[in-house]
């Protein structure tokens, strides 16, 4: 994905810079992929594989798609289907070696 700018920091003004109001799809597939906790030493997953964060995926149209970092305790929401526009929770954008990362909170069906 294009980057508008350079700076670093997760914030909800990089977040609103780098998808200006684009209403993003979730795209949901086999749901959300679990993210271990790793050892910084060892390089290996912490026994007995502890689940740090969970990932989701997002289409935003006319930009493409972007991964979604989510708290290890979050569950979807019953009324969100494949495909269906949402509106997330906290969002955060950081711009890392032109690479746009994003979390939030969580998520929620458009209202």
């Amino acid at each position: 994905m294009k980057v508008n700018n350079f700076s670093s920091g997760y914030s909800k003004e990089q977040y609103d810079l780098q998808f200006k109001k684009v209403t993003p799809r979730l795209l949901i597939g086999q749901g959300l992929e679990e993210r271990l906790k790793f050892d910084q030493e060892t390089k290996r997953p912490v026994e007995p594989h502890e689940v740090e964060s969970l990932r989701a995926w997002l289409y935003y149209p006319g930009l493409g798609v972007q991964s979604l970092k989510l708290p290890g305790s979050y569950s979807l929401p019953k009324d969100i289907d494949d495909l269906s526009e949402v509106d997330l929770v906290s969002p955060e954008a950081c711009v890392i070696n032109r690479q746009v990362y994003v979390r939030a909170s969580g998520i929620k069906a458009k209202s």
